[in-house]
């Protein structure tokens, strides 16, 4: 049991228990691994993002081991299964730590352990710390939440395209094409 709040240098620390955790207002969360359906969709997204973003030097793509400094003081440190930084917010990749602001854009997909409730909530978090787009997906009924400061979420259970603007105007991703051979 963690009595005491932990900090970021805490988790980064060399043989740190805590190294699996995210740090919500100090206190470790741990996130276990999902596997599956979820995974699937969510390296289909990331996949397509990085040959995006790649292909015109706009920023960065990062996957769920990236670390996000969010907040101090209670330390909130916090990660997404997938997320982007344009390079104007983040010039250059951080060699070892956690990138000290909330990524362009967050991807949350819900693991099997998971509810889709606390999947939202999560988008919300990221939202609230600056996060300009994030998505929600759920590899069971196929349905895509897509979340926007001061906007009510889309939420996408059809094929389609989905979009990243403000952040990335003209990518686009098929919702078809993320959930394409599963469950079939």
């Amino acid at each position: 049991m963690v009595r005491t709040r932990i900090t970021a240098e805490d988790v980064l620390r060399s043989g740190s228990r805590w190294r699996d955790c995210e740090l919500w207002d100090g206190l470790p969360m741990v996130r276990e691994p999902s596997g599956g359906w979820a995974e699937t969709t969510g390296v289909r997204i990331v996949a397509r993002l990085e040959a995006y973003v790649r292909a015109r030097d706009l920023g960065w793509v990062f996957m769920s081991s990236q670390g996000f400094l969010v907040a101090r003081d209670p330390d909130r440190l916090l990660a997404a299964d997938g997320s982007y930084v344009s390079k104007d917010r983040l010039p250059t990749v951080p060699r070892r730590g956690f990138v000290p602001l909330a990524p362009d854009f967050a991807l949350e997909v819900r693991s099997p352990e998971d509810t889709w409730e606390a999947t939202l909530e999560k988008c919300g978090i990221w939202i609230a710390h600056g996060s300009q787009v994030v998505w929600a997906v759920d590899p069971e009924p196929g349905k895509i939440a897509v979340f926007r400061p001061g906007r009510v979420p889309e939420i996408h259970v059809s094929p389609g395209p989905l979009d990243l603007a403000p952040v990335l105007p003209g990518f686009t991703a098929e919702h078809g094409d993320v959930f394409a051979g599963l469950g079939g």
